[in-house]
C-alpha cells in the first residue's frame, strides 16, 4: 500500500520523558476524575480571625439587604480545568503520574441587561508532573518536545512523594494553580473595574501588586467553618437576601478579607445551609472606599447578589448560583480545548512521533 501523498510527514522526535519509561494511560472513566469534573478547590487556612469587625459577637443578628452602591460587580470571572492521567513514569523505582490538562479562564461584563464578552479569554493545554528525582535536562527537553504540539509543561518538586493515586490527586493541583494564574491574568486586564470572581479571592489576589481593588469573591462550597457554633447557627436562620455581620479573615496568603455569609435562596425541605454563600472583599479596598459605611456597602452587595441570582429565570439554577457566573461557565465550556484529543497526541510523543 502506498502512503497517501497528501498526508503530512511524521516528524521524528526523541520520545517524551524517554528516561522514565513512560507507559500510556487514559483514565477518562476512573474516579476521582470523571469525564467532565467539577472545579474543586480547598478553602485556605486562616492565620487569624476578627469576628468583632462590624459588631461585637454578642450583638450578631441577621442583617437585612440594603441599597447597592455604585461599585457592585459588573464583570464576572471564572475558570475551568479538565484533567486526564496521560501516562505513568518510573522515577527512582516508583511509579508517578503524568497528567494532561486543558485550562480556560474568561470574563463576561454586564452592560445594562446584556452580558458582553470582553477581549482577553485565555485557554491553555498543559502537562503536569512533580519533578522530584528528575534530571533538569530531561525536564527542559520535555518542555521543548511538548512545545512542538502547542503544550506547556508545568512542574515543581513536591518534597513528599506518595503512592500513585495520592500523587495523581496532588498533580492535579498543578493544573488548578494554572487556572488560578489565568483568572488572575484576566482580573489584571482591568483591575479597577468592579469584578466578581467565582471562588477563593485570596488565591487570585495573592500575587497582585495591590489588594486595594474593587473585587468580590463568591465562595459557594463551605469546606471550612470559620465561625464558632453559636454564630454558625445564625447562618442557618438567614432569610433570602439577608447576611451575617462581617468578620476579618487574615489568610496565609497575606490577603486580609472582609467576609460575610449571605443566603441567596431557600427551599422547603432543603438542609439549613442550602443557599448560603461566603462573600469576600479585600479589606484594603473596603476600608478606603467605604470607611464608616461598611455596613451599607455589604448590605447593598448582599441585595445585589440576591438580585443577580434571580436576574434570569430561564437558566437552570442551583441554590448558590448567580446568573452571570452560570453564563461564564457556559462560555468556558465552549472555548475549553478538548482533553480527549490532547491525550492521544501525548501518547504519540512517547513513541517519538509528533
Amino acid at each position: 500500500m502506498t502512503q497517501d501523498a497528501t498526508a503530512p510527514p511524521t516528524r521524528r522526535l526523541r520520545p517524551l520523558f524517554a528516561a522514565y519509561q513512560p507507559a500510556p494511560v487514559n483514565d477518562a472513566g476512573a474516579p476521582p476524575f470523571p469525564a467532565f469534573e467539577a472545579d474543586e478547590e480547598e478553602e485556605g487556612r486562616a492565620e487569624s480571625l476578627d469576628l468583632d469587625f462590624e459588631r461585637p459577637q454578642a450583638n450578631w443578628a441577621p442583617l437585612p439587604p440594603g441599597v447597592p452602591t455604585s461599585d457592585v460587580p459588573v464583570r464576572f470571572i471564572d475558570g475551568s480545568v479538565v484533567t486526564r492521567t496521560a501516562a505513568s513514569l518510573l522515577v527512582g523505582g516508583r511509579t508517578r503520574p503524568l497528567m494532561a490538562a486543558v485550562v480556560a479562564a474568561t470574563a463576561l461584563e454586564l452592560d445594562g441587561r446584556v452580558l458582553r464578552r470582553p477581549e482577553g479569554a485565555r485557554t491553555r493545554k498543559i502537562v503536569c508532573v512533580y519533578s522530584d528525582g528528575m534530571d533538569r535536562a530531561d525536564l527542559i527537553e520535555a518542555a521543548e518536545i511538548l512545545a512542538t504540539i502547542g503544550v506547556e509543561l508545568r512542574e515543581r518538586p513536591t518534597g513528599a512523594v506518595g503512592d500513585f493515586d495520592m500523587m495523581r490527586r496532588a498533580t492535579r493541583s498543578l493544573a488548578m494553580d494554572e487556572m488560578e494564574r489565568m483568572e488572575q491574568e484576566v482580573l489584571l486586564d482591568d483591575p479597577r473595574k468592579p469584578t466578581l470572581v467565582d471562588g477563593l479571592l485570596e488565591r487570585r489576589l495573592a500575587a497582585t501588586p495591590s489588594h486595594d481593588v474593587p473585587v468580590v469573591g463568591l465562595v459557594k462550597r463551605q469546606m471550612t467553618q470559620y465561625l464558632p457554633p453559636a454564630l454558625q447557627e445564625l447562618t442557618y436562620r438567614l432569610q433570602p437576601g439577608e447576611r451575617t455581620p462581617a468578620f476579618i479573615l487574615r489568610t496565609v496568603q497575606h490577603v486580609d478579607l472582609v467576609n460575610t455569609y449571605v443566603r441567596l435562596s431557600a427551599q422547603t425541605g432543603a438542609s439549613p445551609s442550602y443557599g448560603v454563600v461566603r462573600v469576600t472583599a479585600p479589606l484594603d479596598y473596603v476600608e478606603r472606599a467605604h470607611g464608616e459605611r461598611v455596613t451599607a456597602y455589604l448590605s447593598g452587595l448582599a441585595a445585589y447578589l440576591y438580585r443577580l441570582r434571580h436576574r434570569d429565570l430561564a437558566y437552570a439554577r442551583s441554590g448558590i448560583s448567580v446568573e452571570p457566573i452560570v453564563r461564564v461557565e457556559t462560555h468556558l465550556h465552549a472555548i475549553l480545548p478538548e482533553v480527549e484529543t490532547l491525550v492521544p497526541k501525548l501518547h504519540r510523543l512517547f513513541r517519538g512521533a509528533a
